[in-house]
């Protein structure tokens, strides 16, 4: 029953994928095993090609192998010509990952967040929305039973991603040092507010 809805809710989103303002068509699907190494590629060059280096804190090829199997999930937009334009990594997270424990969440609060972890669209296809979009399908995924805290970090002077999340109901609710001590913006979507 549970993988026929996770089938269900997969063909839904590939229904309402959509053409940018250029008219090009991405689709926008839950990633497998055979998308790693796109993903990957796509990670590098944003860990090589930022300008500010300190926004972005990449991730290795286990992590995201970890999230297929079952930590979570990734989305990614597929561009019209074939590879990944872009991907979306959802966490749920462990006890000591749990972004709830910079608001003091308590036990039963923790156990229904959900960290819209990382988002990375290749440079050749910036400006297409995707990263909207991939929020979208990621969110469409998520069993709001159960996850109904949706947080992500920000680092502060990131206008356009924080714009983007903020512009779909999340809110900065704190500013904290994260991994190894980096200013981010704590930003929480209450789905049981919405």
């Amino acid at each position: 029953m549970q993988k026929q809805k996770r089938l269900q809710k997969t063909v839904r989103i590939m229904q309402n994928n959509r053409y940018n303002h250029m008219g090009i068509h991405f689709v926008i699907r839950r990633a497998d095993e055979s998308d790693v190494p796109e993903i990957m590629t796509i990670m590098n060059e944003a860990k090589n090609d930022m300008a500010h280096p300190e926004w972005f804190v990449a991730d290795d090829e286990n992590y995201i192998r970890e999230h297929l199997q079952g930590k979570g999930y990734v989305i990614v937009a597929e561009s019209p010509i074939g590879g990944i334009a872009g991907f979306f990594v959802v966490k749920y997270p462990e006890d000591e990952e749990n972004l709830g424990t910079y608001l003091e969440f308590d036990r039963e609060q923790l156990a229904h967040v959900a960290v819209m972890d990382s988002a990375v669209v290749g440079s050749v296809y910036r400006g297409n929305g995707l990263q909207e979009q991939m929020l979208e399908a990621a969110e469409s995924l998520l069993d709001k039973e159960k996850y109904y805290y949706l947080m992500c970090t920000i680092h502060p002077d990131n206008e356009f991603s924080r714009n983007n999340m903020e512009s779909h109901g999340y809110k900065v609710k704190k500013i904290a040092l994260c991994y190894g001590g980096l200013p981010r913006c704590i930003l929480l979507k209450n789905l049981r507010k919405c």
